[in-house]
């Protein structure tokens, strides 16, 4: 499988926003919400790497972990309609489903952080 994705269309300013927002309104302060904000795009730009890396070389466990962590991420940061669909894609990959349908999910997923 040769699966790519340009971590320059991460849309880190709207993923942090959506994050420090969504902090705030359950009570963090606005310190730590930007802290664990900025720590969950940084985590989440090296689990992309990652899930890219293993659906490459093959390792498809490795890289459905990856796939759940990001979604992990994402459902910490307030965004869960974006974490579905890296949940999405860690089911294809673990069902062994075409790699159509792994890629098509891929893409969706790319698609809703990206700029």
């Amino acid at each position: 499988m040769e699966v790519n994705y340009d971590l320059g269309t991460l849309n880190c300013e709207k993923l942090h926003k959506a994050a420090v927002d969504y902090l705030t309104g359950i009570d963090f302060d606005k310190d730590t919400s930007e802290m664990i904000a900025s720590t969950g795009v940084e985590n989440l730009k090296e689990n992309i790497e990652g899930l890219l890396k293993n659906l490459n070389s093959g390792n498809f466990q490795k890289a459905a972990d990856a796939a759940h962590a990001i979604k992990g991420i994402l459902w910490n940061m307030g965004l869960q309609e974006e974490g579905m669909l890296f949940k999405e894609v860690q089911l294809a990959v673990l069902d062994n489903d075409p790699e159509e349908k792994v890629v098509s999910c891929l893409k969706k997923a790319f698609e809703s952080i990206s700029k």
